[in-house]
């Protein structure tokens, strides 16, 4: 997947969290982190980690109920079809689209 081309973005912020900002190692970092977590949610069970030990992967394995996916030709996430639009037309699934990059313009 090629590199997508990056843009500044600035906004003010009163002295006091300025000092707090520049203080940081990685100010850039801590803000994009920052801003990600507003639109996403974190995973309860890797904490945003992306694995899992083995105990816990089984268990959810076990206890969580068999659900038909989708996935976002986009941003690859996998979606229960019970979250998705009644609406959405049969076939679609290959060519599915999430909301979020519907949204936000991601879609590829």
């Amino acid at each position: 997947m090629a590199q997508q081309k990056q843009t500044v973005v600035s906004f003010r912020v009163d002295h006091h969290l300025a000092e707090i900002l520049n203080n940081l190692p990685d100010k850039s970092a801590f803000i994009r982190e920052a801003i990600l977590r507003r639109f996403h949610a974190e995973c309860p069970f890797c904490q945003g980690r992306g694995v899992l030990p083995r105990a816990i992967a089984d268990w959810l394995e076990t206890h969580m109920p068999e659900s038909k996916t989708i996935e976002c030709k986009c941003c690859n996430y996998r979606y229960p079809l019970e979250v998705l639009p009644d609406d959405m037309p049969p076939g679609d699934e290959q060519d599915y689209i999430c909301e979020h990059c519907l949204e936000h313009g991601h879609a590829h």
